[in-house]
This record gives C-alpha cells, sequence and structure tokens, in this order.
C-alpha cells in the first residue's frame, strides 16, 4: 500500500497534555443530526451537550485520559442555533480541587446558515449563544 503524505500538516495546532493545558477552542458546524425543532432550529440541550465534550475533552487532557465522571451543570441558551450554522466552543478551567473540576463553557455563532438562499453570513463579530459551567469528579472507581 502506498504511504499518504500530509499537505497541510504543518498547520495541525500543537496537542498540548497536562494541568499547564486551561483552556481550549473547538470549531464546528451544526448539522442535521441535532435538529429538533421546526426552523431547523437545534435543541439547547443538545447545544449544551457539544459544550460539555469540549469540556470533555479538556479534561482528558488534564488528567491523563480520566474525563472523570458528568455530575453536574448549569447553563444559558442565550441565541438560537440552526442547522448549518458555525460555532466556536471556548472551554476553560474555573477551579480545581483534588478530584473535582469545575470548567466554564461559551459557545459562539460565528456564522448563520440562511436556507431560502443557500449562503451563509459571516458575522464580524460572534454572538455569544451558550453561556455555562460543567463539574467532573475524576479518578473515581469504575
Amino acid at each position: 500500500m502506498a504511504k499518504v503524505e500530509a499537505e497541510k500538516r504543518a498547520l495541525v495546532s500543537e496537542v498540548k497534555k497536562g494541568a499547564d493545558v486551561t483552556e481550549l477552542k473547538f470549531r464546528l458546524s451544526i448539522h442535521g443530526e441535532d435538529l429538533h425543532y421546526p426552523g431547523e432550529m437545534i435543541s439547547g440541550c443538545k447545544l449544551m451537550e457539544k459544550c460539555i465534550d469540549c469540556c470533555t475533552e479538556l479534561s482528558n487532557i488534564r488528567d491523563n485520559g480520566d474525563g472523570g465522571l458528568f455530575v453536574r451543570t448549569e447553563g444559558n441558551i442565550l441565541t438560537p442555533v440552526h442547522m448549518l450554522d458555525a460555532v466556536e466552543i471556548i472551554v476553560w478551567v474555573k477551579k480545581q480541587g483534588t478530584r473535582s473540576r469545575v470548567y466554564g463553557y461559551e459557545m459562539y455563532k460565528t456564522s448563520e446558515y440562511n436556507h431560502e438562499t443557500d449562503f451563509s453570513t459571516v458575522f464580524d463579530e460572534p454572538v455569544l449563544t451558550v453561556k455555562g459551567e460543567v463539574t467532573f469528579v475524576v479518578g473515581y472507581e469504575r
């Protein structure tokens, strides 16, 4: 089998691990499997789920692969998100105990897809859509 050479590997962000990693950013587009309401609107639960998944990844990076046990979240949905909108999720450490971690999360809509015109509008200023925090317990026995 022929070896495939990477063309853009140099542009991939550096992968960091350990407790000194205190924040991460994720960019994604919202797809049809997350539809819940008429007008291609996405469920607030799905939006928070995506944020919590990003917090889990930060926990994995900080705690040697132990994403922890998700025990609590609190969040506010501030602006609707629709299918094919693009978002950026920022997660960070708010508080760290010996076995618990509290992470903050914010989701920003960076572009909005218009289904009637089949075009996206890229915003000059991202729009805060979700804001919250989540608590994990790490090092628990399975």
